[in-house]
């Protein structure tokens, strides 16, 4: 607390009848404690403060502007002349919000620019959502395959803020999100689709011998799956890698976040020389993740043959999405579905049902013999029932 005096001097030039009221207000203040000395002559007076000739009867703010710091504030408007006593107030100071918004003081000192391929600065929205920043394109930008754009964040002193999370929507509403690197820039989308395929051999995903179906997906020791649960990238490195022949001598993807020793390394690894799975632009993999279901149905259609974009039955899918040609492959093929209003959700986590009814239509897994039912929260009506069990269960075709 510090205390501070702003003394207004009155000017005295004519006669009212009785003392003078003042109010004091300040931004965001307490209510002010008025502590009145009696003016002793009560005789007429004329207060004049910057100009303005005060009127009796009428009460006045004054106003405490541009406080920076916190604390105890006190105005004070002494009688001159023949006129003794004085009249203060004494307020409570918060700390002024920063112009341009309403975010507070530490959010607003970050600076936001953005650029799109062309090297062009664009005029975008942003906003705080936690501790992530999100920003609106303008309606003549759209997040796609084939846009790009150059996000930098800066401290108030033009320092960059790394890993700064950031989420970039455009008028459909698709989105895009990242982290920002060492330098405070982050490149939206960061998911790099792996070009089709070329002449080169790469592994296949063809179905398995007719004899046994292995297990590629497992469930918990407190006897559930957790059907709507989500799936990290990792975790679907891992299941691709059981089902997958990955023999490859392409070289390995190094990712900047894994750790040495961590049960992923060797599906990531493995993975990523066949080509199955990318990382972002900024050098990660981030392990940990949730994956989308665009996400996935990218790295499961990497094996596949990949078509040109037409036109799939989903509101939320066009052309413009980067991975448009992925999930059309992937619906062609008979691999997807959509949800009862229309929508992909490309954007939404994939959950553990829908990702092992996924691929045991990849792996043309459809013989679903298994009747012996492990887990405590998949019921036989579950929609994915009889898909869980041929995932999770070692067993012999009939």
């Amino acid at each position: 607390m510090f205390m501070k005096k702003l003394i207004s001097s009155i000017l005295i030039a004519a006669m009212l009848a009785s003392s003078a009221a003042v109010m004091v207000n300040a931004e965001e203040t307490t209510n002010p404690n008025i502590n009145t000395q009696e003016v002793q002559d009560k005789k007429d007076i004329e207060i004049v403060v910057e100009g303005k000739v005060l009127t009796k009867d009428v009460d006045y703010t004054l106003t405490y502007k541009d406080n920076v710091n916190a604390g105890t504030a006190t105005v004070i408007i002494n009688f001159i002349g023949n006129y003794s006593g004085s009249k203060d107030a004494t307020f409570e100071i918060k700390k002024k919000s920063s112009s341009g918004g309403s975010h507070g003081s530490s959010k607003n000192t970050e600076n936001v620019s953005v650029e799109d391929k062309n090297n062009n600065k664009i005029t975008v929205s942003v906003k705080d959502n936690g501790d992530t920043k999100v920003i609106t394109l303008p309606s003549n930008k759209i997040i796609s395959k084939d846009d790009s754009y150059t996000i930098i964040i800066t401290d108030k002193d033009k320092k960059p803020i790394p890993n700064k999370k950031v989420e970039v929507v455009d008028k459909k509403g698709n989105k895009a999100e990242g982290v920002t690197d060492e330098n405070g820039k982050l490149v939206i989308p960061q998911t790099i689709p792996s070009p089709t395929p070329e002449a080169s051999p790469i592994p296949t995903m063809t179905p398995e011998p007719e004899y046994e179906h292995k297990a590629y997906i497992s469930g918990y020791d407190n006897g559930k799956f957790k059907p709507d649960g989500n799936i990290t990238r990792a975790e679907t490195a891992s299941m691709l890698y059981r089902v997958l022949d990955t023999e490859s001598d392409n070289e390995k993807l190094t990712f900047s976040d894994l750790v040495n020793g961590a049960w992923y390394i060797e599906p990531i690894e493995e993975m990523s020389k066949a080509g199955v799975i990318n990382g972002y632009t900024d050098g990660t993999f981030r392990p940990d993740n949730e994956i989308t279901r665009a996400e996935f149905v990218t790295m499961i259609m990497q094996l596949k043959t990949v078509s040109k974009f037409e036109s799939v039955p989903f509101s939320d899918v066009d052309k413009s999405l980067w991975s448009a040609d992925y999930i059309y492959s992937a619906y062609k093929a008979g691999y997807i579905d959509g949800y009862e209003d229309g929508t992909f959700k490309p954007d939404s986590p994939i959950t553990r049902a829908e990702a092992v009814k996924i691929i045991n239509s990849v792996l043309e897994r459809t013989d679903m013999s298994n009747t012996e039912n492990p887990f405590n929260d998949v019921s036989d009506k579950h929609w994915a029932y009889n898909q869980i069990l041929e995932a999770v269960i070692n067993h012999n075709v009939n």
